[in-house]
């Protein structure tokens, strides 16, 4: 059994999921809202919304591009009780490119002491990551754009919510 789970992450560009899972509008008179709340619209939402973190492997979602190295955001300790859990970091763009939003994943550490880690990220074709989308595509820089993500884990309902912001 792992004895810590440490949440990581990185900014990515996921043009075609983000095109996928966009919001779909008013269609020749029809509301497709119901639509949109039944398969997890996640792009271009309405206000300050935000679409769930959707599980995917990433490699199988078209086109992809990390646009920064891989940052950690919380470490859930085995060894303790769960208890809720807060995180934040602050991403800085190693490429150029359009940010559709972050993947995020587990690497469970099994040994403390001699540190043997299994890696759930983007590289490993048999794991599925999380996908947070942006409400809307970012266009991004290694100059001057940086992304703040906070994470909040609720061991009440095992929910996870991430709060971001690109400036």
């Amino acid at each position: 059994m792992p004895c810590k789970g440490i949440l990581r992450l990185c900014a990515m560009s996921l043009p075609d999921l983000w095109r996928s899972r966009c919001s779909l509008k008013d269609v020749e008179g029809f509301d497709h809202s119901v639509a949109n709340d039944t398969f997890g619209a996640c792009g271009d939402l309405p206000g300050e919304q935000q679409g769930p973190c959707l599980p995917y492997y990433v490699w199988q979602c078209g086109y992809t591009k990390k646009l920064s190295k891989v940052y950690s955001l919380v470490d859930f300790n085995f060894s303790e009780p769960i208890h809720s859990c807060f995180g934040k970091t602050k991403i800085k763009f190693a490429h150029d490119g359009i940010c559709h939003g972050f993947a995020v994943w587990i690497d469970w550490v099994l040994d403390e002491k001699n540190p043997i880690v299994i890696s759930t990220g983007p590289e490993s074709r048999y794991w599925k990551q999380g996908v947070q989308l942006l409400s809307r595509p970012v266009q991004v820089n290694p100059v001057s754009s940086v992304m703040h993500v906070e994470a909040h884990f609720d061991p009440g309902t095992a929910e996870l919510v991430f709060k971001s912001m690109v400036s």
